[in-house]
């Protein structure tokens, strides 16, 4: 997570911003550890991995490959099916989705944090903030908190304020942003425990179709834990006399009358919850520039598709310290269209939209327009194995002449960078594209230099252009912002010996020789291209080799010129 900057670029540390979210009021030292947000998807996989947390967590999570559905103890067609262009995923995304208990998580990215120097406020609760923006400080948002373990009220100055904190919001309260949705009178029940069953493949994901608890979710999760879930009905909210009457005894005997005709016993239960299905999203994600929203506190949907954790990490990763006003506002026009419907010129994932269809499917109904379908649901519906969201610039922001300048790459800007194998220069060890480019808060430009052979003269007029005077890399403070790796789709002993030119930008030389990346990229190897990467892993813009003055008018949009330099109306 990096600070907002108001006309500024910052570095990759967290300054002058107050996240809400490492504000806990639960004592994480004594609550329960087990339950909650336990699905982990490819594309936030990626982004961990770019920030160096990924590894850790699959050290202690599962990795589910699989999925498997189940009707009168046969398996059958139907319940999870994954979203096709797999190839687009690339190297990374080997592991289709990771389970890992939400406590876990937490820990994990609290010692990470830890490690960097930032501390957690544990027992603490936000009381209110005032925004003034005219501070002459520059910290015009101040933050009344409590420390619940002495009661003690003290205060916080900061740059800028980020609601991560949950369904029930304190800052989108105070900030007086409508919370609009659908509450429906569905019931799930969530259980983990310990178990064993005759049903095939139990650590793999299943589903099982119940004629009395809806579709069965069966998920394998860390240290040899499965959560199983289904639909807690009226009839059986009746049986048990409401809520009150929902016990651990309760959900253990129904959850092994939901399996039939497998068989299940629990050797131990950890957690269990019962709780109702509401889809909500705030009117806005911000205020003022000052005040963000992110997760929970911005849309809420079931657990069906398993988004919440993840399109809430993606929330975090848009809030960069980048620059001008124009791209702080940017956030609500990227995230907003992400968590409530598809783009119309992206069809991504319709996080909301598509929540309400699945959670009627689950329950055991059809949406609206099945209505008069007589035939048991057979419960088939996809899930985004990458929880897609629209990441890119506003159309303000990210012109139509940067959409994809004469075809010069089949990747567009908005989409994901896909990962790739590349060669280390020297030792030939195989290196993944992702981990050559880091999350530190750069915009990452990756030139594809295809075969020098080929593509000389184009790299020689590439190398003078970025080392005269009216380049983008003076206007705008390149060692801050800016990290440049070169691609060949040849190989050698030496950079120079290959490329011909010195690497550009005083980056490193990577070797493409079987022009993987080049294909995946479709990039011509005869031509090259240049690639930029937004810091969150995104395309933001592809260029011709000789039209790297292009990438000046990209980054003018939202970036502010350094001193002496002209800036961009």
């Amino acid at each position: 997570m990096q600070a907002l900057s108001h006309g500024s670029v910052l570095p990759h540390v967290i300054l002058s911003c107050l996240l809400i979210s490492w504000t806990e009021q639960e004592n994480k030292a004594t609550m329960v550890h087990y339950g909650r947000a336990s699905t982990i998807w490819p594309r936030t996989l990626e982004i961990l991995d770019q920030l160096d947390l990924a590894e850790g967590l699959l050290q202690i999570g599962f990795a589910t490959r699989d999925a498997l559905h189940f009707r009168d103890g046969h398996r059958i067609v139907g319940g999870f099916l994954f979203a096709t262009r797999m190839d687009k995923l690339g190297v990374f995304p080997t592991v289709t989705f990771l389970q890992i208990r939400q406590r876990r998580t937490e820990e994990h990215f609290t010692a990470a944090l830890k490690d960097q120097g930032t501390h957690q406020h544990i027992r603490t609760r936000l009381e209110s903030f005032t925004l003034e923006e005219s501070a002459e400080n520059g910290y015009p948002v101040t933050v009344q908190a409590r420390n619940l373990d002495n009661n003690e009220l003290f205060e916080i100055k900061t740059k800028y304020l980020i609601g991560a904190d949950g369904a029930h919001s304190t800052v989108r309260s105070l900030a007086g942003i409508a919370f609009n949705g659908e509450r429906t009178t569905t019931r799930w029940i969530r259980i983990d425990g310990v178990v064993k069953t005759t049903m095939p493949n139990p650590r793999c994901l299943c589903s099982i179709d119940s004629k009395s608890h809806g579709q069965i979710l069966w998920v394998p999760l860390d240290n040899g834990v499965t959560r199983i879930g289904y639909v807690f009905s009226q009839e059986l909210l009746e049986k048990y006399g409401g809520l009150e009457g929902v016990t651990e005894k309760v959900v253990e005997e129904e959850a092994i009358l939901a399996l039939q005709p497998f068989k299940l016993e629990f050797l131990a239960i950890h957690w269990f919850t019962t709780y109702g299905v509401k889809q909500a999203i705030a009117e806005k994600f911000f205020v003022q520039d000052r005040i963000f929203l992110a997760g929970d506190a911005c849309h809420t949907h079931s657990s069906g598709a398993a988004q919440g954790l993840n399109t809430g990490i993606h929330e975090c990763l848009n809030l960069r310290g980048l620059g001008r006003k124009s791209l702080l506002e940017s956030y609500n026009e990227e995230r907003k269209p992400s968590a409530q419907k598809a783009s119309s010129y992206f069809n991504l994932n319709r996080v909301i939209d598509n929540d309400k269809t699945i959670s009627m499917l689950i329950s055991g109904k059809y949406p609206p327009r099945f209505q008069g379908r007589t035939e048991h649901p057979r419960y088939d519906f996809i899930v985004l194995p990458m929880s897609e969201n629209i990441l890119l610039c506003t159309r303000d922001i990210l012109t139509e002449n940067f959409l994809n300048a004469e075809g010069t790459s089949t990747i567009m800007p908005g989409e994901r960078g896909p990962d790739v194998y590349l060669t280390c220069v020297g030792i030939a060890t195989p290196i993944r594209l992702h981990q050559v480019l880091k999350n530190e808060g750069k915009f990452n430009i990756v030139v594809f230099a295809g075969n020098p052979l080929l593509s000389h003269a184009a790299l020689e007029g590439l190398n003078s252009a970025l080392a005269a005077p009216t380049s983008f890399t003076r206007t705008f403070p390149a060692e801050r912002v800016f990290r440049f790796t070169t691609l060949t789709a040849a190989a050698g002993d030496g950079v120079t010996d290959v490329l011909g030119v010195p690497p550009f930008g005083g980056g490193c030389l990577y070797f493409d020789a079987e022009s993987r990346a080049h294909a995946m990229y479709g990039v011509e190897v005869n031509r090259g291209a240049i690639v930029v990467f937004r810091p969150d892993g995104w395309v933001g813009c592809v260029v011709p080799l000789e039209k790297v003055d292009q990438l000046g008018n990209y980054f003018g949009h939202f970036l502010v010129p350094v001193s002496g330099t002209p800036s961009r109306p």
